[in-house]
């Protein structure tokens, strides 16, 4: 891999290009790095005749019609290119350039993954996107995220998505009704979509019709719809221009104070609950789907009674419910009904000691219980029983009001062979500085006695959130 950086680096990459170097298989030009359209029309002109390229990002960049006319050339002439990231924020705004682009995509025969995060796309040139779709025969992936897409976008692209395998459509502004057109177009009987991500669009009340499309549906497997039940999007999902805007006489609107609000915003709540019940009629059915995501979507925990009852019937392995409304009764709905969940998230939920005895007592390989209320099991024995039979073996259990005692207790449990098959327990966000000695010396014991063991527990809360962030890239080449 190589990352953009140095003076002479396009003269740099055009030889190798030129001359096929196998060292050169994936190009990523630094968004920050100057380069002109001039150099970037010698860099595609070479990847014409290039065999070796497989990966190129040039996003961020400012495309013209000259250089894009030297890439829709290579997209035509190269098979073997198969990863594409091109584009600044206003490369959708230009449709003589981004047709030039279509064209190329559209006789291109070996492009297997197309990146438009951000692009700026419209009407007009979703229209041109979705023709050049419908010639390509040969992609698999796109992604098509912050792009401001309406319904009426939707129902554009909609049918010419359903013969790929993965489509991200995330922090939109999709609604109901295109929501609608997502289950009749790309969950149908005739659509081979396997990965489907809508997370951070205003679905609704469409939520729970897209949901029930799973009933036919024998082709996905992941879909993730994280805060699709409100018209209040997360401050932090919405890409930088929308950031900029000035609000409430112009002052950014404090992230805190908007999350009040839609917390506050009942309707939620109904939404959350049909998507939440609507799915789990569809497990009744449906066991072609393994991933599932219905984070933040104010799901309360009578709503699972249908998950939980067609859970063991279903092929689901991972399931996602962080930020909803979950308490005890949830946890214990689900631990009666876990078999073949392999991944459990409840994270910042209102899950307490009873329902986390409960829920440790499965074959889960993990259990996600961040932020909720588990703390206090050390007053009460019966709230962990042996667990002898437990299959967990990653548990995370931060920011939960854990004291001493706690630790006690669950050290016990542990030293006795309960959750034989722990390797991983995360406990950062709990302790005080009063009994950080404590803490220490328990479970100095316990890793005497579980040598395999590994315990993360001195993170401050403070800390855990930046933990759960992805990975940063890798540190660019200058």
């Amino acid at each position: 891999m190589v990352w953009g950086g140095n003076d002479g680096a396009v003269d740099r990459w055009v030889k190798q290009l030129e001359e096929n170097d196998r060292k050169l298989v994936s190009l990523h030009i630094l968004s920050f790095r100057r380069i002109s359209t001039i150099e970037l029309g010698r860099i595609f002109d070479a990847i014409s005749t290039n065999t070796v390229l497989e990966d190129l990002y040039v996003s961020g960049h400012a495309l013209d019609a000259a250089c894009m006319n030297q890439l829709s050339e290579a997209l035509t002439l190269n098979n073997t290119l198969r990863t594409l990231n091109l584009g600044d924020t206003s490369f959708g705004l230009h449709a003589d350039v981004f047709g030039l682009f279509c064209e190329g995509l559209a006789a291109n025969e070996g492009l297997l993954k197309l990146d438009l995060e951000n692009k700026g796309l419209k009407h007009a040139t979703i229209r041109l996107l979705a023709e050049a779709l419908k010639k390509n025969k040969h992609l698999e992936s796109i992604n098509v995220s912050r792009n401001d897409l309406d319904d009426e976008a939707v129902e554009i692209l909609a049918p010419c998505l359903t013969r790929l395998k993965t489509v991200n459509m995330a922090i939109n502004h999709i609604g109901a009704a295109g929501a609608k057109t997502i289950a009749e177009k790309m969950l149908g009987p005739s659509s081979q979509i396997e990965e489907l991500e809508l997370s951070d669009n205003p679905l609704l009340e469409g939520a729970s019709v897209l949901a029930s499309a799973l009933k036919d549906n024998r082709r996905l497997r992941v879909l993730k719809m994280v805060d699709v039940v409100s018209n209040e999007q997360e401050l932090t999902s919405l890409p930088p221009s929308a950031l900029g805007e000035a609000v409430e006489g112009g002052k950014l609107d404090d992230e805190e104070e908007h999350k009040k609000r839609k917390n506050s915003d009942q309707t939620r709540a109904l939404h959350g609950n049909a998507l939440a019940e609507a799915v789990g009629r569809a497990l009744e059915i449906n066991t072609a789907l393994t991933c599932l995501w219905l984070d933040n979507n104010a799901i309360e925990s009578s709503a699972l009674n249908h998950l939980a009852a067609n859970l063991g019937k279903s092929g689901l392995l991972e399931l996602k419910l962080r930020q909803n409304r979950l308490e005890d009764e949830a946890a214990l709905l689900l631990a009666d009904a876990i078999d073949g969940l392999q991944h459990l998230e409840l994270g910042e939920n209102g899950v307490s000691a009873k329902g986390f005895g409960a829920l440790l007592d499965t074959k889960l390989d993990y259990l996600g219980l961040f932020s909720n209320t588990v703390g206090g099991f050390g007053s009460d024995p019966s709230l962990l029983p042996q667990l002898l039979s437990s299959k967990i073996s990653r548990l995370d259990i931060g920011c939960n009001g854990i004291v001493h005692q706690d630790v006690e207790a669950i050290v016990q449990v542990l030293i006795n062979k309960g959750v034989p098959e722990l390797r991983l327990l995360e406990m950062g966000g709990n302790v005080e500085d009063k009994e950080i000695e404590q803490w220490e010396n328990t479970l100095k014991r316990l890793l005497s006695e579980r040598d395999k063991l590994e315990v993360i527990w001195k993170r401050k809360p403070s800390e855990m959130d930046a933990s759960r962030l992805p990975p940063p890239p890798p540190t660019p080449m200058m």
